[in-house]
């Protein structure tokens, strides 16, 4: 990995930020206002860290013009702290020394075609006719099913699991444990017994998809599972078979996704929601977190229908007034 170095010139450059101070002024990680030392650069957007912005170490922060903000030397001001500070975290990013590296212990199918310019780690198994891209890095114990095609500058995280025939856009990263093109829950009732529908689809992924540690992401019984440009999923997140996620959808930890469900663009649901099978969630939707989806949801706006901490015979009671009035 090789760490960056930038003087405050640079960064306001890069960032399009206006910068009040010395522009030489060295900088090497970003850091919180309360842990940021003097070659560190920090951000203020919120007056609940007012305190924290008055004591800080850092030798810049990031923060709006109408902050109150003279005992700071140096200073980067910018309409929008938050994105911002998303920019400023991609600066410093950690890259990659060798992208021209493939581990002993890598098992690799003949077949299979990798770019010269692209990073195997160690114990990862790239099964035949693979395609891996320029740019792409693989870390260790990552396993690659038959066919499948990494797209360029995609980053994958220890112990994925990637099922043959997944189509997997540039500029992804898929996060440790992940595992993409498991079967779906598939089973025709046969009596007393359970017969299982053999899932012959695959799951196609977008350019710039983020996916979190843990999910898993079923392919389709049939045709394909398809998660679009710009989808961001956090971790532990379960998409079913047959699914479609719109562009620029993001999805809150441990909420699980039925089969056969569409979502649309720029959709933000939170953590730990559940959503019904063979549903329509419209484009620019807003769902709060445990949020029980049972229905089709066809106008944009935000939604919600958890119940509030409450003891248990006071939820009880609320229950039987609800049903009361049905």
């Amino acid at each position: 990995m090789t760490n960056k170095e930038f003087n405050l010139g640079e960064i306001a450059k890069k960032l399009d930020l206006n910068l009040e101070g010395d522009p030489d002024y060295k900088i090497s990680s970003v850091n919180n206002l309360q842990e940021a030392h003097e070659s560190e650069i920090s951000f203020y957007y919120s007056k609940k860290f007012k305190k924290d912005l008055e004591e800080t170490n850092a030798g810049a922060v990031i923060l709006s013009k109408n902050d109150d903000s003279s005992y700071i030397k140096n200073k980067l001001f910018t309409e929008n702290v938050h994105l911002a500070y998303a920019k400023l975290s991609q600066l410093f990013e950690n890259h990659y020394d060798n992208l021209s590296q493939i581990d002993r212990s890598a098992v690799i199918h003949e077949t299979a075609k990798i770019s010269n310019k692209c990073y195997v780690g160690p114990h990862s198994h790239i099964e035949k006719n693979v395609i891996i891209e320029k740019g792409v890095v693989i870390n260790s114990g990552v396993s690659i099913g038959s066919g499948s095609i990494i797209r360029k500058n995609t980053v994958i995280y220890s112990n994925t699991t990637i099922y043959p025939n997944t189509s997997l856009g540039e500029h992804c990263i898929l996060h440790s444990g992940a595992v993409i093109g498991s079967d779906g829950l598939g089973f025709a009732k046969n009596g007393k017994k359970w017969e299982k529908i053999v899932h012959s689809g695959f799951v196609e992924i977008g350019n710039y998809v983020e996916i979190g540690a843990g999910c898993t992401i079923d392919k389709a019984s049939l045709g394909k599972t398809t998660i679009s440009d710009g989808v961001k999923l956090d971790n532990q997140i379960h998409l079913a078979h047959n699914c479609f996620l719109g562009e620029n959808t993001l999805i809150g930890a441990n909420t699980s996704i039925a089969g056969s469900v569409k979502i649309g663009k720029n959709c933000m649901i939170g953590g730990l929601c559940g959503i019904v099978d063979n549903i329509e969630i419209t484009d620019e939707v807003i769902i709060y977190p445990m949020t029980f989806v049972t229905s089709s949801v066809k106008n944009k706006g935000t939604y919600s229908g958890g119940s509030a901490l409450m003891e248990h015979k006071n939820w009880l009671k609320k229950v039987a007034s609800e049903r009361k009035k049905k």
